[in-house]
Formats: C-alpha cells, sequence, structure tokens
C-alpha cells in the first residue's frame, strides 16, 4: 500500500472510532471494508455487497465474469478484462451479473478523481506480475493507464443522470426534478432505489469528499474552501467531512503532509506511523 494512503487509512481508522455530530444532510457513511491485495478472489453469483466505503484507492482487474457497480462515477458494469479505479473515500455497491466473477486487486496512489473503467490493459501480463511483486504490478497498471482514458459511466435512466449532475455541489435537486417533470418524491424514492442513499445524502457525501480533497491537497483556507463549495459555513463543512471521513478538517491538515501525486511511493509492506496516534493492528 502507498506510504500515504497508508497514512490515511489509518487516521480515518483510529478517528472512526471517535463520535461526531454531523448535520442533518451529511449522515453517517456506509460501514468500511477492508481490501486484500495481490490476491485473486472468487465470488459465486449470489454475491451482493451492499454499498460500503473504501478509504484509500485501489485499481481492480476484473479475471472473469462481470459486475455493474453503483458508486460516486455513476454506474459501471464491468467485464472480464476491465480495470475499475476506485477513488479514494469513494462509496460504491457491487452486484454480480455472472454466474462467477474473478478479480483481483492493486494498491492505487491518491486518486482525486471519480475514478472508472480502463480497457485494452495487459491484464494477463499484471496478473502474473502481482504473483511476484506488487510494485512490479503496479508499475505496469501505471503504464496502461497513463495513456487511456476511462469509459463513460453508463446513463441508463434519470437516476444515473442525476447521479453525474449531483457533483454540482449547488445542484438544487427541487429545480432538477422540475426540469425533469418529475416529483420531488419519485426522484428521492427512485434515487435511493437504485443507489442505496437518497439524492440529498449523496450529494452531501461528494461535496465533504471535494472539501476533503482541497483540504490535503491545498493551502486554501478553510473558510474559502467551504464557501467554493456551497457549505453554508466552516462549521458545517467540519461536520460534514468528520461524518464522511472520521477527522475534523483541522485534524487532516495536521497529519497529512502536502505531497503532490507524483511523489507518492509505493510500501506494499509498511504502513506509515500518524504522528501522535498510538500504535495499532490494522
Amino acid at each position: 500500500m502507498l506510504e500515504q494512503d497508508s497514512r490515511l487509512w489509518l487516521l480515518w481508522h483510529r478517528a472512526g472510532r471517535r463520535c461526531y455530530r454531523c448535520s442533518a444532510t451529511m449522515k453517517s457513511p456506509p460501514p468500511q471494508r477492508q481490501i486484500r491485495f495481490g490476491v485473486p478472489e472468487r465470488f459465486a453469483r449470489s454475491h451482493h455487497v451492499p454499498r460500503h466505503q473504501h478509504a484509500e484507492a485501489y485499481a481492480t482487474l476484473v479475471l472473469g465474469g462481470s459486475y455493474e457497480q453503483l458508486a460516486y462515477a455513476g454506474r459501471l458494469r464491468l467485464v472480464s478484462g476491465d480495470i475499475v479505479l476506485q477513488p479514494t473515500f469513494d462509496c460504491h455497491s457491487d452486484c454480480m451479473l455472472s454466474p462467477e466473477l474473478e478479480i483481483l486487486r492493486l494498491p492505487w496512489r491518491r486518486e482525486s478523481g471519480y475514478g472508472g473503467i480502463y480497457r485494452g490493459c495487459r491484464v494477463d501480463l499484471i496478473r502474473s506480475a502481482a504473483r511476484r511483486d506488487l510494485r512490479e504490478a503496479v508499475a505496469l497498471l501505471e503504464e496502461d493507464l497513463a495513456s487511456r482514458l476511462p469509459v463513460a459511466a453508463m446513463i441508463t435512466d434519470w437516476t444515473d443522470a442525476l447521479a453525474v449532475a449531483l457533483r454540482n455541489p449547488r445542484l438544487q435537486i427541487a429545480a432538477w426534478a422540475d426540469g425533469m417533470q418529475l416529483s420531488r418524491g419519485r426522484v428521492s424514492r427512485g434515487f435511493r432505489s437504485a443507489y442505496g442513499v437518497s439524492p440529498v445524502q449523496f450529494r452531501a457525501e461528494l461535496r465533504a469528499r471535494a472539501a476533503w480533497l482541497r483540504l490535503t491537497g491545498t493551502r486554501d483556507p478553510m473558510s474559502n474552501i467551504a464557501v467554493d463549495l456551497a457549505f453554508s459555513d466552516q462549521a458545517h463543512m467540519t461536520r460534514s467531512v468528520a461524518a464522511l471521513t472520521g477527522a475534523t478538517p483541522s485534524a487532516w491538515r495536521r497529519t497529512y503532509s502536502l505531497k503532490s501525486e507524483s511523489e507518492h511511493t509505493y510500501s506494499p509492506a509498511t504502513q506509515t506511523e500518524v504522528p501522535g496516534s498510538p500504535s495499532t493492528t490494522s
């Protein structure tokens, strides 16, 4: 795992033990799931993973079978040979579409976008490299993805269109519903049925994540970030970020070193301790 992302996960894990009050529109995120890197995993057709969160970014190689994922990126339908990048602090659900599924997950650097599907990569070669060394496998993956763009998320109906529209923190959901000639109740119920969360909560999570990315990736004043992302005030942003990540903006600013993505280094065998945190085995 990346040293920087290990620090992120440790802070999230430890801070998550504390209790934070959050606003009415930013409830606690779904449960976090642990990730096994470099080990192929097989699942049966009945396998379905409800909406959950991952603090660290990673890549999933589909070695066989197919499944559908509903995430911040939208609706993603993956088939054998695809690679999907799961961004930092992503929430998604997974549903198998084939009788069997085999995947391989690899650690990835901080991913500030929404992730997405990549096709035409050397999946078999990367899989073989992962048996020897995760560093080698990730280096091959980086080479493949450097010259490719992710496939656009599927838009099967208005729920998928709304998922993309909710990336705008100033989107008025009621006005959007009126523009689509949908009742507000139908929009709320339909989106929750598809994505497992209300559109208000989905937008709140995306906004909190955007705030976290700027808090940990820039030196912008917190008050400016709050204004830019349409929080009612800085305290509102603090509650939202804490609800999503398990730590306040000030805590992240104190512990997260400001490095560019090019400065990340792979360290699958070690984890970096968070300054001031007690040692914990994860």
